[in-house]
């Protein structure tokens, strides 16, 4: 009962500290408490997470991993791909080399978890700016999307191991909030644009490069079919090309290491015997080679996915981005979906927000938009549906036959759910446009 104890600790500490704030700045906190209060809910989850550890520190195994991989830097960068753990680009590992690994291991690992709370800041206040772009004109239905993302186990486990997915995220949510406004504004994207916004993507990838298939999808968003060879649009490649080459030069300097990375999709399936989708982790149990086969199926699925995305050209870079996101979830066995899922529900979120209906109030917009909310509900759901602990101390007879199973099928009844309510969304939209004409 100690973490409960913890967690109401800090609900009241929060809401203390936001009442004496009021006093000093009362217009201002009120004026942006939909922002703020997100905010310090990921606080919060950082420090449960840090209070929930047996020894109380950031210094995981997954930043262990960050952490070597920059002094192999300096070390032998030959041998990169032989810290153990290490699956992604060289521009991840050279990232670390010029800022954490240049501290002592255990203050690194401190740095680099005040560092995910800050991007986790960023990542609200960014993913705000989206949803206003995407005509989201009230702050209390911004506030709705804002604190789901903002809570739930997903969160936790990012502090939990101290990964790098809200530096993934920030820079997705930059990418996709830059793209949005432009062509809101329709300002011209000259060649600082694209620099900026390709550079950063590549970066991203380093650290989740089964994330290309998006990057891709972003860079023929806006390119018609029969432009793709254009000369201006071939200078967009080249720059993407470039910008891969410049951030992971040692691939230049140590061909082989390409060998090695491509090679460390395995790894994981090595050091575990277990089906990466959030929906079956607990249900099955497969061979590393079931697993390697599954991964060769999910890349063709994936590049096809992606092939009909580019095809659609008259669907969103939002929306293309929460459609893929939604078959990721599905099938992607890459890597533990459960890491990503937190970046991969927000895109998913944003598929409800055109369905929205923002001119009822009350009782009235929860009529007006019940498919939407029960979708909106279900990801809420899933956010807190991912950890043992609380629901067995709660609900302790789920650990007992037959009801676990009740247990193991909650991912999939949540997902479905999703899943149906924007199936139902698109077919009563599809058929309004219809009697409209």
């Amino acid at each position: 009962m100690l973490l409960y104890g913890i967690i109401f600790g800090l609900i009241f500490i929060t809401i203390f500290i936001i009442g004496l704030l009021c006093l000093f700045y009362k217009n201002l906190i009120l004026d942006n408490l939909y922002l703020i209060i997100p905010a310090i809910c990921i606080g919060i989850w950082a420090l449960l997470a840090l209070f929930n550890e047996e020894y109380h520190t950031p210094l995981t195994w997954d930043f262990q991993v960050f952490h070597e991989s920059g002094l192999q830097i300096y070390k032998n960068p030959a041998h990169l791909y032989e810290v153990d753990g290490y699956v992604y680009t060289p521009s991840f590992a050279i990232f670390f080399a010029i800022t954490f690994s240049l501290l002592p291991v255990d203050i690194a690992a401190y740095s680099f978890f005040i560092l995910s709370y800050i991007l986790g800041i960023l990542t609200i206040i960014e993913y705000n700016k989206i949803l206003i772009l995407m005509d989201v004109k009230q702050k209390l239905h911004r506030f709705m999307f804002l604190i789901i993302i903002s809570n739930g186990f997903f969160v936790l486990y990012q502090f939990k191991f101290n990964q790098a997915k809200y530096l993934l995220f920030v820079i997705l949510v930059f990418i996709i909030r830059r793209e949005l406004q432009f062509n809101k504004e329709e300002k011209e994207k000259d060649l600082k644009y694209y620099l900026i916004n390709y550079g950063l993507f590549v970066f991203a990838i380093g650290s989740a490069p089964y994330f290309i298939f998006l990057l891709i999808i972003y860079m023929f968003q806006n390119i018609p079919r029969n432009e793709f060879f254009k000369q201006e649009n071939v200078k967009k490649y080249v720059i993407v090309v470039m910008m891969f080459i410049i951030q992971n030069f040692l691939f230049i300097i140590y061909p082989l290491q390409i060998f090695d990375f491509l090679d460390g999709f395995n790894h994981p399936q090595r050091r575990h015997r277990k089906l990466k989708l959030i929906y079956l982790k607990e249900f099955m149990g497969v061979s590393s080679d079931v697993i390697a086969f599954l991964s060769i199926l999910c890349t063709i699925i994936l590049s096809i996915i992606t092939g009909i995305l580019l095809y659609k050209a008259n669907i969103k870079i939002e929306e293309k981005f929460g459609y893929f996101s939604i078959v990721y979830i599905f099938i992607g066995v890459f890597a533990y979906t459960l890491l990503l899922s937190l970046i991969l529900f927000s895109f998913i979120l944003l598929l409800f927000v055109p369905y929205l209906n923002q001119n009822r109030k009350g009782i009235e917009f929860v009529k007006s938009n019940k498919y939407s909310l029960i979708g909106i509900l279900s990801i809420l759901g899933i956010f807190f549906a991912s950890s043992d602990f609380i629901i067995y101390d709660f609900i302790p007879f789920l650990q007992d036959y037959p009801f676990i199973f009740l247990y193991y099928a909650r991912w999939i009844f949540l997902l479905c759910v999703m899943i149906i309510s924007l199936i139902i969304l698109y077919l009563k939209n599809q058929d309004n446009r219809s009697s409209l004409n």
